[in-house]
């Protein structure tokens, strides 16, 4: 009941626990020998005292919330990051509304990040930022336990075996998921794309965490989401090269890992069949950006044939899988073939010129 008590006893308690903070997808888990208490152990009636907490910042958050009550959402999301770290708990905290309204809060804060005034310029949002992390890094605690994509991006790819060992299941995910993925990426030129990276690591955490979600993620909005992040050529000359790379790197690891769930689901599962998937990816692949407006500098030109190998290179990467002859006979029905050849055309066309 005392307000002051309850940051003092969450201060401690993520202080204690701090080390399972690892909010950074690039980053492996740190391995730890001591885990987080389970839900049991906790005080009588904390979760729910923290979920009205949570809930009442929310409804202050168009109004705009003091720094005390934003300080408090951080802890509240540290604090939830940390007890998923016991697997132990994943499927109760995913059962709760915890997710929803942290997701209805991040989605608030990444459209103020999309939106560009004089103000904001000024005005640190590192607060916010700091907050939209977390709260990234706890959806990937319930439905990616295990750390899967990670290991995936660190190139580690886990054996059949190895994941039938994994004993705990992600939470079943929120139907909020895929429209909040969906806005995020809306108009978000603003929007840093070392955000959008971390969006896109989620993402990839849900299709690598169970199948189940995976199907749930894997959505014609979603993927319109991929093909646009890879088409996004306009904002390359106000891009630093690097972001715009690994941005690049990850989606087609997205797209790439979509592909191997897909292939592994039966028709009726699946909102998107992977001949749509190649069909749009190789509509980008052979795109003429020589027919697009306004001069493009040198520079925009390498950037665009440097995608167009990443593209290239991830065709290898689909096709190695355990199901390889029946992803292969999917992408000649794509008509592979023509749409490869077509692109030495060009690209010799392009070098005559």
């Amino acid at each position: 009941k005392d307000p002051d008590y309850l940051k003092l006893w969450l201060d401690n308690f993520v202080s204690s626990y701090e080390q399972f903070l690892d909010v950074d997808f690039e980053k492996l888990p740190t391995r730890v020998d001591d885990i987080p208490p389970g839900i049991s152990l906790l005080p009588d009636n904390i979760l729910q005292v923290l979920r009205l907490q949570l809930l009442h910042c929310v409804q202050k958050l168009s109004e705009g919330l003091e720094e005390p009550q934003q300080a408090l959402t951080l802890l509240l999301v540290k604090f939830f990051i940390i007890l998923c770290r016991n697997l132990d708990n994943v499927e109760e905290i995913g059962t709760c509304s915890y997710i929803n309204h942290v997701i209805t809060m991040t989605t608030l804060y990444i459209q103020q990040l999309k939106t560009k005034t004089k103000e904001k310029e000024v005005a640190d949002q590192t607060s916010i930022e700091e907050f939209v992390r977390h709260a990234l890094a706890f959806c990937e605690s319930l439905y990616d336990p295990y750390r899967n994509w990670r290991q995936r991006i660190a190139g580690r790819i886990l054996s059949t075996v190895e994941k039938s060992r994994q004993k705990y299941k992600p939470a079943l995910l929120t139907v909020e998921f895929v429209p909040f993925f969906y806005q995020c990426f809306q108009e978000s030129e603003h929007l840093k794309e070392s955000l959008k990276c971390c969006l896109l690591h989620l993402f990839g955490a849900i299709v690598a965490g169970g199948q189940r979600n995976a199907l749930q993620a894997i959505s014609p909005a979603t993927m319109e989401v991929l093909m646009r992040v890879l088409a996004d050529y306009d904002m390359w000359d106000n891009r630093d090269p690097d972001d715009v790379s690994r941005k690049a790197e990850l989606t087609l690891k997205c797209l790439t890992e979509v592909v191997h769930i897909l292939l592994t689901s039966s028709s009726d599962q699946r909102q998107v069949e992977t001949s749509t998937i190649l069909e749009n990816y190789f509509k980008l692949l052979n795109s003429d950006h020589e027919a697009l407006p306004n001069s493009r500098s040198r520079q925009w030109e390498s950037r665009f044939i440097a995608l167009q190998i990443q593209m290239l290179n991830a065709i290898t990467a689909m096709l190695d899988c355990t199901d390889r002859p029946v992803l292969q006979a999917i992408f000649l029905n794509s008509n592979c073939f023509e749409h490869l050849i077509r692109l030495l055309q060009n690209c010799k066309v392009n070098k005559r010129l």
